[in-house]
């Protein structure tokens, strides 16, 4: 509930008490009577008060609860994208790793195919 709605329901809540108790002092009547309708409006006024508060509160329940689910749900939603980019990394690593094997394997294949030029040329220099 916004700031502005609480004040509307505070200032609703006190005037209803002060409207109530003026106009049972005001109204023309014997004490006991009077204290008996002050006694009577006070119940009253005490019971709404009770309602209003056990509504608002059921309603800051359900607020609370919908955003604890909201928040349940973009935490699963950052988790899942995070999931998704750490995978989609893992793969791009394991590809170059791949590639880098498979250059390391060419490298050492030339260098093979040299030393065997070489060993050749040397054995012909020999002859």
């Amino acid at each position: 509930m916004s700031s502005n709605k609480l004040y509307f329901v505070g200032g609703l809540f006190l005037g209803t008490i002060i409207g109530g108790t003026l106009g049972v002092l005001l109204a023309p009547a014997a004490g006991e009577e009077t204290r008996k309708k002050l006694s009577d409006s006070t119940e009253e006024v005490i019971g709404n008060a009770y309602d209003q508060a056990v509504e608002y509160g059921e309603n800051l329940k359900e607020q609370f609860q919908d955003m604890q689910e909201q928040f349940t749900e973009r935490v699963n939603e950052y988790k899942n994208q995070i999931e998704s980019k750490i995978q989609e990394i893992q793969d791009e690593v394991e590809q170059d790793i791949a590639d880098l094997n498979d250059e390391l394997e060419a490298l050492e294949n030339e260098e093979t195919e040299l030393k065997e030029e070489v060993e050749a040329t040397e054995e012909k220099e020999d002859e």
